[in-house]
């Protein structure tokens, strides 16, 4: 039963300062029971601060944040306490504990130190029905999970704790394409319980899809707000950057040249036999669902992954596999789909992610020239817009799309042969999207060879030139841009009539 009388919660007058910097300047909105808010705007917009105040884990610097008519209080525990959960864009679970240990995280009931075992599983099963996952076993490692029942094992976590209100974080940014389906339906029906919601995406289909109202911050501010049924995608993305947006994806032709990488026969985890080539001034596009051997392809051809069979050669030169030191040499770079585990160094600066790896670039005589690297992060900052204090500040810091312009930007400044970027646009928004996706066109149009991969069909087939179509760690199909069609693609890639060992191209 949906019920939007009164609000669960109101923020009146809230900012936020860092020193100097205003990240919130006089937020003022309410969330209600039995509707979904959409939040948008760019990255460095103001969200993340907004949800860490809603969390509790920071204080506004001025104004007041109530749940039903209360102050907010100033501790995460003592938010929980009061009814608000936050599902983060990155899991907080414990992959080595099992899904009922999970899902009663630091909430196990007990009596004289004794678990009350029945009780405790009675609970959890009650939270896991509740998001649709009452056919798991409570025993199973979460390891053993998919990373949407991983998710929605997080969401019954709050519920079993009771929560009224509900921050949802970029929920599905991590999520093939199928799992959102599932993911949004759980919210849809959580709504029609009387939840409050609040939705954090970049994903502009899924706020129309479920949300009933949405909120605009801009460089800190509420710029707009309305019911969701008065906005176009096209109103919203102008409210959010403050102009127009012709085109995400801003792809222009280009003549390929000669090929620079070729790799056959490639054997690696989650590789089988994959023939594939890559031209200079080329964007190459890896699709296929979730499983399919994409990022594992990546790994393999670019030395991350041990490869037990199969020839790589760049420039008609091998490159021997399995040496992360030898394929940058030859000029391949990688560019991680998990900036926060494997793209980054979150507690060292700006400045020091930048030159990672590249130490030669900035060095006199085998010593770091600090003023030379100084110069260089302010150069490549300005060039690729990443909003911060100062390139000494601490990138884990910054918003999570400014993160990954510094991902980007690491990969491009190097100039290498070949350039692999493993969905690089993820958790960012509609704006910074097309700032990568420039910075990727021009790497090509200087003479590279691009592969690009991504959770979103639609992003790689709107950029790419050629794609690759993957299933269960084979190429089942080759495509040009010219005979590109979304449906005939996913049905590709389900693998639907291609036989066991079927074809690699």
């Amino acid at each position: 039963m949906r019920s939007t009388d009164s609000a669960s919660v109101r923020l009146e007058g809230v900012s936020k300062t860092f020193g100097a910097n205003t990240v919130l300047d006089g937020i003022a909105f309410a969330l209600r029971p039995g509707t979904v808010t959409g939040l948008v705007g760019e990255n460095g917009a103001g969200k993340s601060t907004l949800i860490r105040i809603l969390s509790g884990a920071i204080r506004p610097s001025s104004g007041a944040v109530e749940i039903d008519g209360r102050p907010l209080p100033n501790s995460t525990r003592g938010v929980i306490e009061a009814g608000v959960s936050v599902i983060y864009q990155e899991l907080t679970d414990a992959p080595d504990m099992s899904l009922l240990e999970n899902v009663l995280l630091g909430n196990l009931e007990s009596r004289w130190g004794v678990k009350r075992t029945r009780e405790n599983r009675r609970r959890a099963l009650e939270g896991l029905r509740s998001v649709g996952l009452d056919h798991l076993g409570l025993d199973t490692p979460l390891s053993e999970l998919t990373l949407a029942q991983r998710q929605l094992a997080e969401i019954a976590r709050c519920l079993v704790r009771a929560a009224k209100v509900l921050v949802l974080d970029e929920p599905t940014s991590s999520l093939p394409e199928a799992d959102v389906e599932t993911l949004l339906g759980v919210v849809e029906r959580l709504r029609d319980q009387g939840m409050t919601i609040l939705y954090v995406t970049h994903h502009l289909d899924e706020l129309f899809r479920i949300s009933d109202r949405l909120i605009v911050l801009r460089d800190g501010r509420k710029v707009a707000e309305g019911p969701t049924e008065e906005w176009s995608e096209h109103t919203l993305v102008r409210a959010m950057l403050a102009g127009e947006l012709e085109q995400a994806y801003p792809w222009r032709a280009r003549e390929p040249g000669e090929t620079i990488l070729e790799a056959e026969g490639i054997e690696a985890p989650g590789v089988r036999g994959v023939d594939v080539i890559a031209r200079s001034r080329e964007i190459v596009g890896l699709v296929g669902l979730a499983g399919a051997g994409r990022t594992e392809l990546m790994r393999a051809l670019c030395g991350i992954a041990p490869v037990s069979s199969g020839v790589i050669a760049v420039d008609g030169s091998r490159v021997r596999p399995g040496s992360i030191r030898r394929s940058m040499r030859a000029g391949l770079l990688y560019a991680s789909e998990d900036r926060k585990r494997d793209g980054l160094i979150l507690d060292g600066t700006v400045e020091a992610n930048l030159i990672y790896g590249a130490y030669r670039e900035v060095s006199r005589l085998g010593v770091i020239d600090f003023r030379r690297v100084g110069a260089f992060a302010r150069e490549v900052v300005s060039r690729y817009g990443v909003r911060l204090h100062a390139t000494k500040q601490a990138i884990g810091e910054l918003s999570g799309g400014n993160q990954q312009k510094i991902v980007v930007a690491r990969v491009s400044e190097r100039e290498p042969r070949v350039a692999f970027f493993d969905d690089p646009t993820r958790g960012v928004d509609v704006g910074a999207k097309s700032g990568i996706y420039e910075e990727i066109f021009q790497l090509a149009e200087r003479g590279a060879a691009v592969f690009v991969s991504s959770s979103d069909t639609d992003e790689v087939l709107a950029v790419a030139d050629r794609v690759y179509v993957l299933a269960a760690g084979r190429i089942v199909a080759e495509l040009e841009r010219e005979h590109f069609e979304r449906e005939h693609i996913l049905h590709l890639s389900s693998a639907a009539g291609v036989p066991a060992g079927g074809p690699n191209r």
